[in-house]
């Protein structure tokens, strides 16, 4: 698999409400690790609102959930704090580590796990290098984005003309929407 393949998610959907879960709970998924960041909520959040919550606590009647994030342990501990959930922070995603702990403490394969991110670059490029099906969602407030994400926005746009030009029939299928719905 090629990088640019390995950027390409399994699906786009418009947030984490919008993601048909009883779908993954028939294909084999058992657990959903999730990005915190612009995922469920923007940067400038401190803590999950009351849909999350919600939406959390009936997803773990079904899944283990494990929250992925990169940002420091304070911030992630903060922002979960009404969901007793297990988190890595400074999951230092894409690469391998955070996911392979993640792994281990749900103690399932790869095959058995969705990720759900916001992030090509991070999100999805690091859950497909470990063989982790990976869901983009839109983002929660871009504009929130911090210097390192922006940075990675700006390479995530190359990405996304290169995998429009070699993989035209993925990036309709999976990737055109999300860049339709940050450019409206």
């Amino acid at each position: 698999m090629t990088f640019y393949q390995k950027c390409i998610p399994h699906a786009y959907c418009a947030s984490i409400f919008d993601i048909d879960y009883t779908s993954l709970k028939k294909q084999g998924i058992s657990a959903l690790f999730f990005d915190l960041d612009n995922t469920m909520i923007g940067y400038d959040d401190r803590s999950l609102f009351d849909q999350q919550i919600q939406l959390i606590h009936h997803l773990k009647e079904t899944f283990q959930i494990v929250v992925l994030s990169n940002t420091n342990k304070k911030r992630v501990s903060y922002a979960l704090k009404d969901i007793d959930t297990p988190y890595i922070w400074y999951a230092t995603k894409p690469l391998k580590r955070g996911f392979k702990k993640a792994l281990k403490m749900v103690n399932l394969q790869a095959h058995e796990v969705i990720m759900i991110g916001d992030q090509l670059m991070t999100d999805i490029y690091g859950a497909n290098r470990m063989g982790i099906r990976g869901i983009l969602v839109k983002s929660v407030k871009r504009k929130s984005d911090r210097m390192i994400t922006r940075i990675n926005r700006k390479i995530e746009a190359c990405v996304l003309n290169r995998i429009k030009r070699k993989y035209p029939d993925l990036y309709e299928e999976r990737l055109k929407l999300y860049v339709n719905d940050h450019t409206m």
